[in-house]
């Protein structure tokens, strides 16, 4: 699937936004800061340099000696501000970014800046709604149903390509950037305009979520499709902002300029959002902002620039918009055993805010999908790989808590306040059975008593308003849908849930929710409280890391490399061992068992070791599914099995190990392998972090 910042004028708020002010003030060369002025860019120098450049960069430019960019100035570094033309060649170098060069080495000095005092820039700064109330609604299908919930939030998918006219004729508006008149879809913005104005009349705040959306074959001349998207393979067809040129660089910048000015209109004409998520559910960016096949580093790096682009667009229209980073509920984990397709929300958060510190920090917030663990089971407070720890493989509503410590922490800090959190797009299946409505009613409300709590998350929008036919059998919504409609959520019937959500922050709440303390095994709500300690950084629930001079061949980590066959499922998971403690594991569903057994085969180098010492492999293993007659599982090394064991039943964890010193010295094909016996229902194999370690003192003979 910024608010508060604190103005502090001058060379003062520069340094505070570059994050290592003590650098600056030992003497360090670097700039330190760059100011918008209507007319002009003051760039802020400090320490001390006999001979030195200021290079202009664009967002997509790196310096390098050779193609060094444009010379913006040249002179003797001395604590001073400069003061650049902020137009120039009919570009606004507001999205410029400033690198210093050793004039004498040509090598460059420190990071490249970007503008991040935009306070002299005229803009409005009305107040937009935040209501009291939490409670909203992803895409809402009846705004007057809406009315009637008492919802306060909402939020839209727009796609990047419905905001531009790609007809060819003559168009009726136009958006100029940089002196290239770009044509607006009308018909798309007058769509937009009647949900965005009628939301704003009930008093509704109003988030828009920008994606790029890309066709199923690969057209290098669209400025909108990022180069390394993979349009045929992109899985739901959602690829990543392009700004790796001018072109397209100046399509993002009107997508969101044009938004931000026509929806932070003081006359309020079609309404008003007050803020913008960039993208969807970074994490998982090969499903939702697909670049390819790309590592975690080169995503985050190209994000915190679209996502900075986004801030300056909207921020030059109102001093109070927010821009938001969008993530899913994986933590300490990826979804998609293919590390160049995912990556762990903790890493991504902290290589994010890294990189935007250390070129110029700015209020980015922070759009959260807290979903249960399973999707299709509602009750998130019986999720196993949600633990209270900076460690926790993910983040749900049963351990929401350390997302707010997460981001409290000092080095995310924005002058001194945390990020902002929304919850943009989370929700409840509603089971089969009899209890199926009630339990995701019960869902909600236990979800939404914990919401209430947490002053630093300011909205709950829950996914969705009525069930939709892409959904296929996954039913999160308030309605149900009519299953003979044309429509894919034309809305039918009203579940509990409907209820429930109308009475939260009225006085029926505490009524309306006393059926949910049985469903969910609390007597009082003060059980399901947020936990008002601090978040511990490890939780005591998951494994302590393998000592990595141990480590000969990690399987976890390379389960992406694998030669698979017959496997309805190769998936990275995590699940308890024989110990009681969280691992990550690989879980291997097997295909019919006529077609016979699932293998994932792995080719190793194993290492020559020592006398004395020996090579294992290390293992758990657990079926977590309600298997009809349970598995085989076995190791085999080129062909030959070495261990087996039939696992006859689910949550019956154990540990075990494999000595493969007879192999060191040797390249060898072990797979791992699981039979379905006579049926492979729920046959959820996992296996614990499998890994060939070296027993005792690391000593290899390469």
């Amino acid at each position: 699937m910024g608010q508060l910042s604190l103005h502090i004028p001058g060379i003062v708020c520069a340094l505070l936004s570059l994050g290592s002010t003590s650098s600056a003030a030992a003497g360090t060369p670097a700039v330190a800061g760059v100011r918008a002025l209507p007319d002009a860019l003051e760039v802020h120098l400090a320490g001390r340099l006999p001979s030195a450049r200021l290079v202009e960069l664009r967002p997509y430019e790196q310096y390098t000696a050779e193609a060094s960019g444009a010379v913006a100035w040249a002179g003797r570094v001395a604590g001073q501000s400069l003061r650049l033309p902020r137009f120039a060649d009919g570009r606004d170098r507001l999205y410029s970014k400033f690198q210093l060069i050793n004039g004498a080495t040509l090598r460059a000095v420190g990071v490249p800046r970007w503008v991040t005092d935009l306070e002299a820039l005229p803009a409005e700064r009305f107040p937009m709604p935040w209501p009291k109330s939490k409670k909203g609604v992803t895409c809402p299908v009846d705004m007057d149903d809406l009315h009637a919930l008492g919802a306060r939030y909402a939020d839209w998918g727009v796609v990047l390509a419905g905001i531009f006219d790609w007809s060819g004729g003559t168009p009726e508006e136009v958006w100029e950037v940089d002196g290239e008149r770009l044509p607006i879809n009308t018909h798309y913005i007058a769509w937009l305009d009647g949900l965005v104005r009628r939301a704003t009349e009930l008093g509704i705040n109003v988030t828009l979520i920008p994606v790029n959306g890309v066709p199923d074959h690969a057209d290098p001349a669209h400025p909108l499709i990022h180069p390394r998207t993979d349009p045929a393979a992109a899985p739901n067809h959602i690829g990543a902002f392009n700004v790796t040129n001018e072109r397209g660089l100046r399509y993002y910048r009107a997508a969101f300029e044009y938004l931000a000015h026509r929806y932070s209109d003081p006359s309020c004409e079609h309404g008003w959002v007050s803020g913008y998520v960039v993208g969807n559910e970074l994490q998982s960016h090969w499903a939702w902002h697909n670049m390819g096949r790309t590592s975690r580093e080169v995503v985050a790096r190209e994000y915190a620039d679209q996502l900075r682009i986004a801030w300056l667009a909207v921020r030059r229209f109102h001093k109070r918009v927010r821009v938001y980073a969008s993530m899913d509920h994986t933590w300490a984990m990826r979804l998609d055993p293919d590390p160049m397709k995912a990556m762990a929300g903790d890493w991504f958060l902290e290589r994010l805010n890294r990189t935007i510190v250390r070129e110029g920090n700015f209020p980015w917030h922070v759009a959260f999908h807290p979903y249960p663990e399973d999707l299709f089971e509602p009750r998130f407070w019986q999720d196993q790989t949600a633990v209270l720890g900076f460690d926790s493989p993910r983040v749900t509503f049963r351990n929401l808590e350390v997302l707010p410590a997460f981001l409290a922490q000092d080095r995310f800090l924005y002058h001194g306040q945390p990020r902002r959190i929304i919850l943009s797009e989370q929700g409840f299946h509603c089971p089969d059975g009899r209890d199926g409505e009630a339990v995701q009613a019960a869902a909600f409300a236990y979800a939404y008593e914990k919401v209430r709590h947490m002053p630093s998350i300011d909205a709950f929008i829950l996914h969705r308003h009525v069930d939709h036919l892409d959904h296929g059998p996954l039913l999160v919504g308030m309605w149900t849908r009519k299953l003979d409609s044309d429509h894919p959520e034309a809305p039918d019937r009203k579940r509990m849930i409907w209820d429930v959500f109308r009475a939260a922050d009225t006085p029926s709440w505490p009524t309306a929710i006393e059926f949910a303390k049985p469903i969910i095994g609390i007597s009082d709500w003060a059980e399901a409280a947020p936990c008002p300690g601090p978040i511990p950084q490890v939780s005591g629930s998951v494994a302590p890391p393998l000592e990595p001079s141990t480590v000969v061949a990690d399987l976890w980590a390379r389960m992406g490399e694998a030669k698979l066959a017959q496997c309805l499922a190769w998936n990275p998971s995590w699940a308890k061992g024989a110990d009681g403690l969280l691992r990550p594991a690989i879980l291997e569903h097997p295909l019919d068992p006529r077609e016979g057994a699932a293998e994932g085969s792995f080719e190793l180098d194993l290492p020559r070791v020592r006398a004395g010492r020996g090579l294992r492999l290390k293992f758990g293993t657990v079926l977590t599914g309600p298997s009809f007659d349970g598995v085989r599982m076995s190791v085999l090394v080129d062909g030959r099995e070495l261990w087996a064991q039939v696992q006859p039943g689910q949550n019956l964890p154990k540990a075990h190990a494999i000595d493969l010193t007879d192999w060191a010295g040797r390249r060898v094909r072990l797979t791992l392998r699981v039979d379905a016996l006579g049926n492979n229902g729920a046959d959820w194999a996992h296996w614990l972090r499998p890994v060939v370690v070296v027993t005792g003192p690391m000593a290899l003979n390469r």
